[in-house]
């Protein structure tokens, strides 16, 4: 190789492997890029979807106010008092129970007055007038229905 020709192929090499050093720096540059920008927006869309879908999906209550009754016992004096809460499918049912209270009210008073005391006294029994409530109050609701129905006061006297 004639002496011209060697010192072209040497300063070749450097030029190649500054090129691609910035190749690479550019490559790095724009991975790091692309993995910012998707943590910022799409991972912050789908955190947010995720929390969206959450609230979605946490219960709704109805609280429904104290009921004290004289119980269909003989001589009439035996009483019950219940407080209840209503697991609802949906805000929306919950504001339809408090604009209807009236009516919620009125079909659990006569349901309750119409029990005697052996008909409310056992657990099963409990579970049984749960069911009973859950289906009278639903089949008055218009924009969805009870899912559960607990009792959080229940005193026979």
């Amino acid at each position: 190789m004639p002496p011209e020709e060697e010192q072209t192929a040497v300063q070749e090499k450097p030029k190649s492997k500054k090129l691609l050093i910035i190749v690479i720096l550019a490559l790095v540059l724009l991975g790091g890029g692309g993995a910012g920008a998707y943590f910022k927006f799409f991972r912050a869309a789908n955190d947010m979807k995720g929390e969206e879908q959450k609230k979605e999906t946490e219960p709704v209550f109805h609280e429904v106010d104290t009921f004290m009754v004289n119980l269909a016992d003989a001589g009439g004096k035996r009483f019950l008092k219940a407080t209840m809460k209503f697991k609802v499918d949906s805000p929306s049912v919950a504001d339809e129970c408090k604009s209807r209270n009236f009516e919620i009210r009125d079909i659990i008073l006569t349901l309750l007055t119409s029990k005697e005391t052996t008909e409310v006294i056992t657990p099963d029994d409990k579970l049984a007038l749960k069911k009973q409530i859950m289906e009278t109050v639903n089949s008055v609701l218009r924009k969805g229905h009870i899912q559960d129905v607990y009792f959080t006061d229940f005193i026979i006297q």
